[in-house]
C-alpha cells in the first residue's frame, strides 16, 4: 500500500470517526465515562482478589496469626506482582482507549467552537442535539437547502481541522 492510499484511508477513517461523533457524542460520552469507572471497579476487585489468593495456603496459629505453610513462598509473592502488574497494564490500555475516545468527542466540539459563526451555527443546531434539516432550518430561519450547503462548507472545514488533530491519529 502506496503513501497516498494510506493517506485516503486515513481521512476516510477521520471523516466516519467526525461524523460518528456528531451523530452520537452525548451517549458516547455517558457510555465512555460508565465504561471507564466499570473499567476501574473491576481493576480494583481484580486487584484485591489477586493479593488475597497470593497466600491461600495460609493458616492460622493458635495466636490467631497466619503462619505461611507453602514450601516456597517467594515464588507466590512473584506470582502475585506479576499477576497484578498484568492487570494493571490491561486496565491501563483499556482506560487509555476510552480516554482517547472521549478526547475525540471533546476535540471536535472544541473544533466547532473555534469555527467562523455561520459554520458553528449550522453544525451546532444540526448536532448539539441532533435534529433533521427542517428542524435546523427553522430554528435558524433560514432554507433547508442553505442549511445543507453551509453543512457541507462546515464539515470539511471540520474534517480538515480533526485529520490534523493529534487524537485523530
Amino acid at each position: 500500500m502506496d503513501q497516498n492510499e494510506k493517506e485516503e484511508k486515513r481521512k476516510a477513517w477521520v471523516r466516519f470517526r467526525v461524523m460518528d461523533v456528531l451523530r452520537n457524542h452525548d451517549q458516547e460520552a455517558r457510555v465512555i465515562e460508565s465504561q471507564i469507572a466499570a473499567e476501574r471497579a473491576a481493576l480494583a476487585e481484580d486487584l484485591k482478589e489477586i493479593l488475597e489468593s497470593a497466600f491461600p495456603s495460609g493458616q492460622l496459629s493458635d495466636a490467631g496469626v497466619r503462619v505461611q505453610s507453602s514450601p516456597d513462598p517467594d515464588a507466590r509473592m512473584v506470582n502475585m506482582v506479576t499477576r497484578a502488574e498484568k492487570r494493571r497494564n490491561t486496565a491501563a490500555r483499556r482506560i487509555g482507549a476510552l480516554e482517547r475516545q472521549e478526547q475525540q468527542i471533546e476535540d471536535v466540539l472544541s473544533a466547532i467552537l473555534g469555527m467562523d459563526s455561520q459554520s458553528k451555527c449550522v453544525l451546532l443546531a444540526l448536532y448539539y442535539p441532533f435534529r433533521s434539516y427542517k428542524e435546523a432550518a427553522g430554528f435558524l430561519h433560514m432554507a433547508k437547502a442553505t442549511i445543507y450547503r453551509q453543512r457541507k462548507t462546515a464539515l470539511d472545514s471540520l474534517f480538515a481541522a480533526m485529520y490534523k488533530s493529534d487524537s485523530f491519529r
